[in-house]
């Protein structure tokens, strides 16, 4: 599976880049002894005490800032901070194009391959981290669709709920992103017209 990942992502040519503040985001894939069988996403659920996004599920990462050489880095360097991995034990296996947040941020998302087990410890912008098999990400039942009012567009997508997580938002976007890409998952999304 994870050698498939990567040669759909190698095949990606990302679009040019906006003028807008960068961020970078880590879709970090568990593929070790027990994630064999079944390879599974790693996501963070934001504690109260940040300003933007408290309490929702997202991918590691945050903004690019002056010490990082890039925005894979950066993903690098926010998901040490905020869960403690280390980024010694993450192979990169390519990058998915960037969507723009509704804050405008051009937010990457990395595709990265964990393959001995992590030591994930969240800081306190972290409430708390988990896992979501692929398998279960790709089964259609899994999957309900929301229908969001941004300005005056209507927009469309995925939702799951796994546990008590509910992944919606910019982080079901980019996980549909790399399901229909990496996949062929044909999950709907966008500008409802």
């Amino acid at each position: 599976m994870i050698d498939s990942i990567k040669q759909k992502l190698t095949k990606l040519n990302p679009r040019e880049p906006t003028n807008l503040k960068k961020a970078g985001v880590l879709i970090a894939i568990l593929n070790y002894e027990e994630y064999i069988d079944s390879p599974s996403i790693i996501y963070t659920q934001r504690s109260s005490i940040v300003s933007t996004h408290s309490g929702e599920v997202s991918f590691p990462g945050g903004m690019m800032e002056e010490v990082d050489t890039d925005l894979y880095q950066t993903a690098l360097r926010e998901s040490s901070e905020e869960m403690n991995l280390d980024p010694l034990i993450v192979d990169k296996i390519g990058r998915l194009d960037y969507l723009v947040s509704r804050y405008d941020i051009e937010v990457n998302p990395f595709v990265g391959v964990i393959r001995e087990k992590p030591n994930l410890v969240g800081n306190a912008e972290i409430k708390e981290i988990f896992d979501v098999p692929i398998k279960y990400l790709l089964d259609k039942n899994n999957m309900t669709t929301q229908t969001f009012q941004r300005d005056n567009m209507k927009l469309e997508m995925p939702t799951w709920y796994y546990n008590e997580q509910k992944i919606w938002g910019l982080t079901a976007m980019i996980t549909a992103d790399l399901l229909n890409r990496c996949f062929d998952a044909n999950i709907g999304m966008g500008v409802i017209r």
